[in-house]
């Protein structure tokens, strides 16, 4: 893919995925360089930018909102306390979040479950494990071009129900949660998004139905939605669609959250895996 910008650029193993290497994210960053961020950013919805070791939690802040306005998580216990924009995932409780093992280990979108899902995240591995924890992405986009027709015809025009509270109820049951309230429990409303959805800057479609949080489709019986959704699911995390991020320490590592999905993998408990995560504000979905 050609792209008209001035920092290097270098596609991974697929094509859904390219690098960046030469920047330092603790300095600032001029505005065209920023602009050609975004560019390679849409031409490639997982981007990483290499040898990060340093990257303090404000310069990770700084450099995210160059991309737009911040959305926290709503599990308040898992953030930063000095610094509340940034999701911790630390197995090591680092910053003063609760300790989580390997949070996100199964397909989804980044906060589907809200009005207005992230159109981006922004993750940076401080600390990573000699090996394992791996972190594996789907590209929602080629899972929707290569649908047959029948099925695209099918979904046209279709919405599903997105929702937090199923999942962190299972979490609550295993323990690997902290227990809430009905209270707590119910600020996580059902919220209705396009099964395709339109990507709102390159005008293509991508599925966006996720294991994690996508709960039914409307409209249809239990057993249809079910059916549906398991079609789909399956589809989309195809080794065809899916790129294997290896992680390095200092990788920082940018997916656009409207055309991908992602999950982490498993990796041995007794070593470190600290890394943190800031949230751009996206759109409502259409």
């Amino acid at each position: 893919m050609n792209l008209s910008i001035s920092i290097p650029v270098t596609p991974l193993d697929n094509p859904m995925a390219a690098e960046v290497v030469g920047l330092d994210l603790n300095q600032d960053l001029d505005d065209r360089t920023v602009r050609d961020l975004h560019a390679a950013w849409m031409a490639y919805p997982v981007l990483v930018i290499r040898n990060q070791p340093d990257l303090s939690h404000e310069r990770h802040l700084t450099y995210s909102r160059r991309f737009g306005d911040l959305q926290r998580h709503t599990v308040k216990e898992i953030l930063l306390p000095d610094y509340p924009e940034i999701l911790a995932l630390s197995n090591r409780g680092r910053g003063g979040a609760q300790p989580i093992n390997n949070g996100g280990a199964y397909w989804h979108s980044d906060i589907t479950y809200e009005e207005n899902p992230p159109m981006g995240s922004i993750l940076h591995g401080q600390i990573v494990p000699e090996e394992g924890g791996d972190t594996l992405y789907a590209d929602m986009t080629a899972a929707y071009d290569a649908l047959d027709d029948d099925t695209k015809r099918e979904i046209d025009g279709l919405t599903a129900t997105h929702t937090y509270r199923a999942r962190y109820e299972a979490m609550m049951e295993q323990g690997v949660r902290p227990p809430k309230t009905e209270e707590e429990l119910s600020q996580w409303i059902d919220v209705h998004h396009p099964v395709a959805r339109t990507h709102p800057e390159t005008g293509k479609k991508a599925l966006f139905v996720n294991e994690g949080f996508t709960a039914r489709i409307d409209g249809l019986g239990d057993n249809a939605s079910r059916d549906l959704l398991d079609k789909l699911f399956e589809h989309s995390v195809q080794d065809r669609f899916v790129y294997r991020h290896k992680w390095r320490q200092g990788d920082l590592v940018m997916w656009d959250n409207r055309c991908t999905m992602h999950r982490a993998t498993d990796y041995d408990l007794s070593q470190e895996r600290s890394m943190y995560r800031a949230t751009v504000r996206g759109d409502r979905p259409v």
